[in-house]
């Protein structure tokens, strides 16, 4: 997530300054008005996020191929090259994630994750990661034969990792990812317990 500096010096985009510190609960709607206000704010997000995904049409259909090419250098591996860790932007590579873990979470991607049956209906998320692979291709003349997606998930919530953890059963590395995401964890004492560990011997 962006620094609140940072998030409160962008310009507006798909969402305002004004959006962006209600989403994150730097501003609230008190008095007489608020739940109208709170509605409308609520409305008018709805409709940005609407319009833009809209505009994604026009951008991958007529965006200039150098323009795009000086947005997505930001996305630079570093490959120890200083000049590539100056170029890296880690927020615009975190937005990019989230933006992919937002439409596939809200089009139901993570239902069907959890979906024993081997051939049960393709998702929204599924037909949508497909198509989006097939049009990629076809932007470069390339002929896609198929895509397949396949996912090896299980339930994971916080409170099965916690228990996991109190009985001093094993825990996942994916299962102390969901606990050091959550807001269960201090990951400064965690940090600081790894350091120790790991520089304990020198």
């Amino acid at each position: 997530m962006c620094s609140e500096a940072t998030m409160n010096e962008r310009k507006n985009a798909m969402l305002t300054t004004e959006d962006r510190r209600w989403l994150t609960g730097e501003k609230a709607y008190t008095g007489e008005h608020a739940k109208q206000q709170r509605y409308q704010r609520r409305r008018d997000i709805r409709k940005r996020v609407y319009n833009t995904i809209l505009d994604f049409s026009i951008l991958f259909e007529h965006l200039e191929e150098a323009e795009r090419q000086k947005l997505f250098e930001q996305l630079a591996e570093t490959d120890g090259d200083e000049r590539n860790d100056e170029r890296r932007d880690d927020e615009f590579t975190n937005g990019l994630r989230d933006a992919l873990a937002f439409v596939l979470y809200n089009t139901g991607l993570t239902e069907s994750m959890l979906e024993e049956d081997a051939a049960h209906a393709e998702s929204l998320a599924e037909r949508l990661l497909r198509d989006a692979v097939y049009e990629s291709g076809k932007r470069d003349e390339i002929l896609v034969e198929d895509v397949a997606l396949e996912v090896d998930a299980t339930p994971g919530p916080i409170a099965a990792v916690v228990k996991d953890l109190k009985a001093g059963n094993d825990v996942s590395p994916a299962g102390l990812r969901l606990l050091m995401e959550s807001d269960r964890v201090d990951t400064a004492e965690v940090q600081a317990c790894i350091t120790e560990l790991v520089f304990d011997d020198e």
